[in-house]
């Protein structure tokens, strides 16, 4: 998602530098904490800057996580499923270790802003989701078995996501290797 722009044409670095500072000023802070002049203070740019880009700090948080999901090194899939669904869990579980709060408040805010909410759906959460989609149905054991309906599949996606969502946001359990292979082990019984 990028926002229309007013005026001069982003500069990368100017962008880079709001993203950092944001992302910085949140795991130091929190997300209820930040304001706009704090990030461009940060940024070491003005907030005319930021506001020429960004109408409010949730647009800012939905562009840094999506960036942060769609970074290079994130997993694609290879073919190979164990190593497939695991490298997307390792990921996925450091991502949320090391930038928890950015997704928690991403949710929360999507819980009160519908249009938000589709913007966080369609370019953060399905993503992702349709990522290990395929990956599940990449495992061999699913060609060797009648085809589980989309319907099953997609409340399977639910139970993993929702699994995820809620170690992140109540912090009971850890984001681990453990949690890694309860998982894989739950969508072999699916399997």
């Amino acid at each position: 998602m990028t926002p229309p722009t007013r005026g001069r044409p982003r500069s990368e670095e100017v962008r880079q530098a709001i993203h950092q500072a944001f992302l910085a000023a949140m795991l130091e802070d929190g997300f209820n904490q930040i304001s706009i002049d704090a990030v461009a203070k940060r940024a070491g740019i003005s907030r005319t800057t930021i506001y020429r880009w960004y109408k409010d700090r949730d647009e800012i948080a939905l562009e840094v996580a999506i960036e942060l999901v769609n970074l290079p090194e994130f997993p694609k899939p290879t073919g190979d499923y164990q190593a497939d669904i695991r490298a997307f869990f390792s990921k996925t579980f450091e991502g949320a270790n090391e930038r928890g709060p950015l997704f928690t408040a991403l949710m929360a805010r999507a819980q009160a802003d519908r249009e938000f909410a589709e913007q966080v759906w369609q370019n953060f959460s399905q993503p992702r989701r349709t990522q290990l989609a395929i990956i599940i149905q990449s495992n061999p054991a699913v060609a060797d078995t009648d085809q589980k309906s989309e319907a099953q599949l997609d409340t399977l996606l639910d139970l993993i996501f929702g699994a995820i969502w809620y170690r992140m946001m109540s912090g009971h359990a850890p984001l681990d290797k453990r949690f890694i292979e309860e998982l894989c082990e739950i969508i072999q019984h699916y399997i």
